[in-house]
């Protein structure tokens, strides 16, 4: 996955239903950029849209988004466990590198804090399939 992809997953999830305009608009990249990106999640089956409409996520979408963020989420307790990083950097610095790490590493994070319901933030960790992810984003 490409990183406006995942940047644009975790919009759709967060806000619902954005139109490509205003997407582009929030992340400050051209309109044409989030087409392509648009086009590639739609044909992965993680978007339904429909020219000049908002983009939706679909049902296989949320559960990616879902993944996303429970991922982004225990990389954070781990950063701020571990690095002693303070909330806001340990989110800054996961979203640079969420995308590099494995279901499995993820996984394997969950057990060692004993599969965690919240992030040091407060946020809930939430759970597509259970504790675990069963293929790589």
């Amino acid at each position: 996955m490409l990183d406006i992809d995942y940047k644009v997953m975790k919009l759709l999830y967060r806000y619902n239903d954005l139109k490509v305009g205003a997407i582009a608009k929030k992340l400050g990249v051209p309109h044409s950029i989030v087409g392509s990106c648009i086009k590639r999640l739609e044909d992965k089956g993680y978007v339904i849209y429909h020219r000049y409409r908002p983009v939706i996520l679909s049902s296989k979408g949320k559960e990616l988004a879902i993944e996303l963020t429970r991922h982004a989420r225990l990389l954070e307790l781990l950063l701020i466990n571990e690095f002693n990083l303070n909330p806001t950097n340990a989110h800054s610095e996961c979203e640079k590198f969420n995308l590099l790490f494995s279901c499995e590493l993820i996984n394997k994070i969950c057990q060692r804090y004993d599969h965690p319901k919240s992030c040091p933030c407060g946020e809930e960790i939430l759970s597509s399939s259970g504790c675990f992810c069963e293929k790589e984003i």
